[in-house]
């Protein structure tokens, strides 16, 4: 399923690496990238989302949702941030949540669902996949 609503901030990118780090001017460093998995090697890992504004609201609080959700449906992680607003075009927001102890015993595609919600109504929703061998 793909929503995205004109009105809602836009995913700018989303990566999946073993780390962040933000330094005191609040630059992001990420550590070791990567787009698939090697299955019965399980370390904590990140899913960094960049959401941009939209200009349409500042009042606006938002929460970002994320699932890992094995090729049997089962749903082996998942974490959640927020709520954060972004005023207008020239506000971006970094989330990172950190997922531990994900469960991958199976091989294939695994999902990477992003859920973004606004006053409880889903705004933006992305799947993609994430191989896992």
């Amino acid at each position: 399923m793909d929503i995205s609503r004109m009105d809602s901030p836009f995913l700018q990118s989303t990566l999946l690496c073993e780390g962040v780090t933000t330094d005191k001017e609040g630059r992001h460093t990420f550590h070791n990238e990567f787009s698939q998995y090697t299955m019965g090697y399980s370390t904590e890992f990140c899913v960094v989302n960049v959401w941009r504004g939209n200009g349409t609201g500042a009042a606006a609080k938002y929460t970002e949702k994320v699932e890992i959700v094995a090729p049997d449906g089962k749903i082996v992680a998942a974490g959640e941030v927020g709520p954060f607003s972004l005023q207008d075009e020239s506000y971006r927001q970094v989330n990172s949540i950190t997922l531990d102890g994900v469960d991958f015993t199976h091989a294939g595609p695994y999902e990477v669902k992003i859920n973004l919600d606004k006053d409880g109504q889903t705004v933006y929703s992305l799947e993609y996949p994430l191989l896992v061998s």
